[in-house]
């Protein structure tokens, strides 16, 4: 249980595990386990990645990292869907992680020891819609849809079948059981099979879901046979597509509300200390309709059914042209500020954009984090009172920043991972406002994000990749300094910001004595002389001059600073600095340099060549006294 310890009020938190909760069956099934939970008061974390984990990939590792979100010190109880995960390891490490925490778990459409356990039981239902074809319309020639041959779910609702035919004293015949897998391609077959069979028409089709029974329909309506008329069909499972069809199947659906209730009268009968049945099974009900003949069928429900399905096929496509301009605006986002508030802007309700406090940071990709979350995440956007914040660090184990205003605000809320591959950029947080919200929209909406958040790492990566091949073009490989290159583009980048006539200081700088250096010493110890002259000029630019070397053993200095003995200060500044080297580096040579310098007014860039070489005039001017001196055997 947490407590806000700002108000000293306690909320019961049920986490929920599934995968696909944008599909309907496992939507339902979460819808109906969350309403019974907000009855009693409790907030509800789902955790659900959009994929299923089925295959062992680099993707589903990434998408299976939610669940390694979870907090069980956080979580009250822990409800699992194993039938929507599909990957046996995930489930058995989620529920590991929740016993080594004494963290109860419960779950649902499947047995699993150790934890109370909520199988649907639908053979008492399939029976009964089985039993109604033959006893109450009194039918004897009955075609069979099974789904996967072999496949336990198919083979005990055959088997159901086949005893019905036994019950009646019908001989079996299997030409009249086909396997449609529960999916639509083959079931196209199995009802074409029928059709050209010399067996005498069946009066009626029983299949093993409401897919199969779908497809038979509109197989059967397209070779001319109309139901109920000509031929009964029956469904099973009461999944959403059925309400958009004519006929109306008869179907049997698991009895969702119960189930909520069940379980979470189990949750709170362990949270207590009792210990409620392992097992607790859910069954089906059944409702008899239009495609068995047991409902007359209405043509205004129709028109109402088709308006409102292309109201939604509507809705989903201006959902899609929005995602699509979302992407197209956060193409110009320079910072993470910018695209923290389009993000925000295209959220169709109240979300958190979490990120790995690293994923936006300098670290080479070998040493990323794989599969995990780090200790400290970063909220990228969100909105606390009102205020929106952006790059908000908190503890992971949190799971949100702020929580306890989370919790107050919110009684649903959806993480979902945002990943490349096994890399994980971190998770999105959406506020489920109630059973009526659209999963799709927001997989489309988490999905962009992820893509969008990828594309702007990458956008980072090459724009600093450029950035240092452009300095690599513009640095002297050997001092660090700007070459000639360099020195004019930021000479122009600085000129640039200012306007009219300037006035600027140029110093032309030159080694005296670099060749006999390296002829007596080698060119190691010319290179190593060429250095210091650099690292003399690097520190006594404090002026934000610009300095390099322009070949050789040639140096340009330029500088806007054009205060009264400026030049002289200069000078003396890079004098010393040589002069310290000379002192402490133990070179069996002393470096020695000639400047001259200019000071002048320029209008246009154009002028700085001239003045360049107005300023080696005056260098050379020196470097001869310089070499006179030497001749003559006195130090300078």
């Amino acid at each position: 249980m947490y407590i806000d310890k700002d108000d000293n009020k306690e909320y019961k938190i049920l986490g929920i595990c599934a995968a696909g909760v944008n599909f309907e069956n496992v939507r339902n099934i979460v819808s109906a386990v969350c309403r019974a939970a907000e009855a009693r008061g409790f907030r509800i974390f789902i955790f659900n990645p959009f994929s299923d984990l089925y295959n062992d990939t680099a993707y589903s590792k990434g998408e299976g990292s939610i669940f390694r979100l979870i907090n069980p010190r956080l979580i009250d109880a822990l409800v699992i869907l194993p039938e929507s995960i599909k990957n046996d390891k995930v489930v058995e490490a989620v529920i590991k992680g929740a016993d080594g925490e004494g963290l109860p778990v419960f779950v649902i459409d499947r047995i699993i020891d150790g934890c109370v356990s909520f199988p649907f039981s639908y053979e008492d239902s399939f029976e009964l819609i089985v039993d109604h074809i033959f006893s109450h319309h009194g039918c004897r020639r009955v075609n069979f849809i099974a789904g996967i041959k072999d496949n336990e779910f198919s083979q005990i609702r055959e088997n159901l079948y086949r005893s019905a035919l036994e019950k009646y004293g019908i001989p079996f015949e299997q030409e009249r059981v086909g396997y449609g897998d529960f999916w639509e391609k083959p079931t196209v077959k199995v009802v074409e099979d029928f059709i050209k069979s010399d067996l005498p028409f069946p009066e009626a089709i029983i299949c093993c879901n409401d897919t199969t029974a779908i497809t038979a329909c509109r197989v059967l309506r397209n070779h001319g046979y109309n139901v109920p008329d000509d031929v009964l069909v029956t469904g099973f499972d009461g999944i959403e597509h059925e309400k958009y069809v004519s006929p109306r199947l008869t179907t049997a659906a698991a009895d969702l509300e119960r189930l909520g209730v069940e379980v979470m009268s189990a949750v709170e009968a362990s949270l207590s200390g009792k210990k409620p049945p392992k097992v607790i099974e859910i069954p089906y009900s059944v409702r008899f309709s239009q495609s068995c003949g047991c409902k007359p069928q209405n043509k205004e429900a129709i028109g109402d059914m088709i308006t409102e399905l292309y109201g939604k096929i509507n809705d989903s496509q201006g959902h899609e042209s929005f995602m699509f301009s979302y992407l197209a605006d956060t193409v110009e986002c320079k910072t993470s500020d910018e695209l923290a508030r389009v993000i925000a802007a295209h959220a169709d309700t109240f979300s958190w954009c979490i990120i790995n406090s690293d994923f936006l940071g300098e670290k080479p990709e070998e040493e990323r984090y794989h599969e995990v979350y780090t200790k400290k995440m970063t909220a990228l956007m969100m909105r606390e009172g009102g205020e929106f914040y952006t790059n908000i660090e908190f503890p992971v184990e949190d799971m949100l920043p702020f929580l306890p205003s989370a919790l107050k605000s919110f009684t649903r809320i959806m993480f979902s991972p945002m990943h490349f591959q096994d890399q994980i950029i971190g998770y999105m947080a959406i506020s489920v406002s109630n059973d009526n919200f659209d999963f799709q929209n927001a997989r489309r909406f988490i999905n962009m994000t992820n893509q969008i958040m990828e594309s702007y790492k990458s956008r980072l990566r090459l724009e600093k990749a450029n950035a240092e091949l452009a300095q690599m073009h513009m640095r002297d490989p050997m001092t660090g300094i700007y070459n000639r290159r360099g020195f004019y583009h930021y000479v122009k980048k600085l000129f640039g910001q200012n306007s009219g006539s300037e006035d600027v200081v140029i110093f032309s700088i030159d080694m005296d004595g670099l060749k006999p250096i390296n002829d007596t010493y080698g060119h190691t110890e010319g290179d190593r002389a060429i250095k210091a002259v650099s690292a003399a000029l690097e520190k006594s630019s404090v002026n934000s001059e610009i300095y390099s070397r322009f070949g050789g053993d040639e140096f340009v200095v330029f500088s806007m600073d054009t205060r009264e003995y400026y030049i002289e200060d200069y000078i003396a500044a890079v004098n010393k600095a040589i002069d310290e080297f000379n002192e402490t580096s133990g070179a069996p040579y002393k470096v020695r340099i000639s400047c001259g310098a200019v000071k002048a007014k320029i209008k246009t860039l154009e002028q700085l060549d001239d003045f360049i070489k107005l300023a080696d005039m005056r260098m050379y001017e020196q470097k001869r006294v310089h070499k006179q001196v030497a001749d003559d055997g006195d130090d300078y």
